[in-house]
């Protein structure tokens, strides 16, 4: 086994078969677009990034011919514009960030430069920024105001078309640039677009890097860091300036940003997050920041722990979660802390994960303010109750080191990204959401019923070109997914009946019966649907509704169990976005 999968040699090592039909990637962090169904794009380690389906309407599963690559290197970052996915923006090792449009097959450089074909400083080097010859263009403009969420003209700075791709910047595109700037970009460097406006790009060096025109031209911040010159730092006791073995490796620069994150309710609310264990935050876009990683308690002084993950509240501006990552210390417990006072102050709430594994991401749910996701070193984790309690959400995930969470913003999917398993995704946590104190009390609950969509037939999908040897993903159930929650084992039958709007009956369902939550689907025929031609792909194929789907529109979804009857509505929705794919 290696970091490219699992080879197999039945003769002694003379030869070998590598074992492509599991799902071996390290995959470093996700993002998804806004397509029917959408498309996931990942960064992967030794392997660049790639964008595929979450799912297809074509028969049997998830292709590896179903992905594209976009983007070489080392995959870290992606992300998608909201408006448009076609426009897709990745990043590789030492800030090289690119910026694609796949509907013209082009892409080029973005990442930011103070000209003379420099990014970085010297490879020894570390803090402060070494002194080099003046940048070529323009000359510095004005910065936009802090919290501008659209796009002024650009000024007049050269920036390449598919120049300056990789660790060698092209030209000068950082417009208060002055004349010796060069920059340090971690090796998993971050980057977002803005949630108020996706042409708004921030992106950690040393500096924050910001752009109001994806890319082109960005805005420096001051250096956000410690500075701290990493030739000054010790190696398993041996100083960094005598030898060591590897020395540096990996590691293109240090004192670098590592996390980002921009509040969604309230413009100009930033955060950073660095190596050397700074933790910076502005509350006027970008122009003016605080250093608040002093305020975290329980670290040791003077650490140099990395802030692996920041997450900016979907609710309060004021609140935000925060991930630290000491293992490069020795320190290998989990901390996860939240301020409700921009940074003012923090409480720590790792409370009972277990006592070693660190936590690479925290999240807070989009709909639950109360509902928080951890990747740690040995899977997710959930809270119920902000922090004060977790617990293992596994849900036939690998037991495996996590190092991204997203939750779809629309189709509430919750997308892991793991270090050696590749990308799983939980269909539709409505139920995780909806799962309050109230609920959990409750004898029985029937959740929100996601929208369902009638999917074609895609002709143009077809398993049998691969051969035997084939990776196949799953596909996510297709219907209706029902789900409800049962204090105890049921005693008696749980009855799931789907009528019209007029009440007439269509389709029943036995339904399970364990404690917690319970879910069915419901393939969206009515009882009497024809038999399908070929098996495995009922309810589904061309024209409105399909074979033997109900037409599009509203059904009542009836869950009876103990002598109690509760009621839900269903959307079911034509497919019309077969041209997405």
């Amino acid at each position: 086994g290696n970091d490219g999968g699992l080879n197999i040699s039945w003769d002694q090592g003379r030869s070998w078969d590598f074992v492509n039909t599991m799902a071996t990637a390290l995959a470093y962090v996700v993002s998804a677009d806004m397509r029917r169904p959408y498309y996931v794009y990942v960064g992967l380690q030794d392997n660049g990034s790639w964008g595929g389906p979450s799912a297809v309407r074509g028969r049997g599963g998830i292709m590896n011919s179903d992905w594209f690559g976009i983007g070489g290197g080392d995959g870290f970052h992606t992300a998608v514009d909201p408006s448009d996915y076609n426009i897709v923006y990745t990043e590789s090792q030492d800030g090289a960030t690119n910026r694609y449009d796949l509907r013209l097959g082009r892409g080029q450089s973005v990442r930011p430069s103070a000209g003379r074909g420099r990014g970085g400083p010297p490879r020894e080097g570390g803090g402060g920024e070494p002194q080099a010859a003046a940048r070529g263009g323009a000359a510095p403009a004005a910065a936009p105001s802090a919290t501008q969420t659209t796009a002024p003209v650009a000024p007049p700075v050269q920036v390449g078309g598919a120049g300056g791709f990789g660790r060698g910047a092209g030209p000068p595109n950082v417009v208060n640039a002055t004349p010796g700037d060069q920059y340090r970009f971690n090796w998993n460097t971050p980057f977002m677009l803005s949630p108020h406006n996706p042409s708004i790009v921030w992106l950690g060096g040393n500096r924050l890097f910001k752009s109001y025109n994806r890319g082109d031209t960005w805005v420096a911040s001051d250096d956000l860091t410690k500075k701290v010159d990493r030739n000054t730092v010790a190696l398993m006791g041996v100083p960094g300036n005598e030898t060591q073995l590897s020395k540096n490796d990996g590691v293109v620069s240090y004192s670098t940003i590592v996390s980002l994150s921009e509040s969604p309710v309230m413009p100009g609310v930033v955060w950073a997050g660095t190596d050397d264990g700074n933790l910076q935050v502005s509350r006027d876009g970008g122009v003016t920041f605080t250093e608040v990683g002093r305020n975290l308690p329980g670290l040791p002084a003077n650490h140099q722990y990395w802030i692996s993950r920041i997450d900016a509240s979907h609710v309060d501006p004021a609140v935000a979660y925060v991930a630290v990552d000491g293992h490069r210390s020795d320190d290998l417990k989990p901390y996860v802390f939240v301020t409700r006072d921009f940074g003012g102050t923090f409480e720590a709430i790792a409370s009972d994960l277990p006592p070693y594994g660190n936590v690479q991401v925290v999240r807070e749910d989009p709909k639950n303010r109360d509902l928080l996701y951890a990747g740690t070193e040995f899977g997710v984790f959930v809270s119920l109750d902000c922090g004060k309690h977790w617990q293992r959400f596994m849900n036939n995930l690998p037991t495996v080191r996590t190092d991204d969470i997203l939750v779809h913003p629309r189709d509430n999917d919750l997308i892991v990204a793991t270090h050696g398993r590749s990308v799983w995704i939980a269909d539709d946590i409505t139920p995780l959401q909806q799962l309050s104190p109230a609920v959990r009390d409750a004898e029985v609950t029937l959740f929100d019923i996601r929208p369902a969509i009638a999917w074609l037939n895609d002709q143009q999908h077809n398993q049998a070109v691969g051969g035997q040897k084939v990776f196949v993903g799953e596909n996510a159930p297709r219907g209706a997914a029902i789900s409800y929650y049962l204090k105890a084992p049921a005693g008696g039958d749980v009855k799931i009946s789907i009528a019209d709007i007029t009440g007439r009956v269509l389709r029943t369902i036995d339904g399970t019966k364990t404690a917690g939550i319970n879910r069915v689907v419901w393939n969206l025929t009515p009882a009497t649907a024809p038999a399908q031609p070929g098996g495995g792909f009922a309810g589904f194929g061309a024209g409105r509704g399909g074979f033997g789907v109900v037409e599009p529109g509203t059904y009542l979804v009836t869950l009876e169990v103990g002598g109690k009857k509760l009621t839900k509505p269903v959307q079911v929705l034509q497919d019309r976005w077969l041209g997405e794919r």
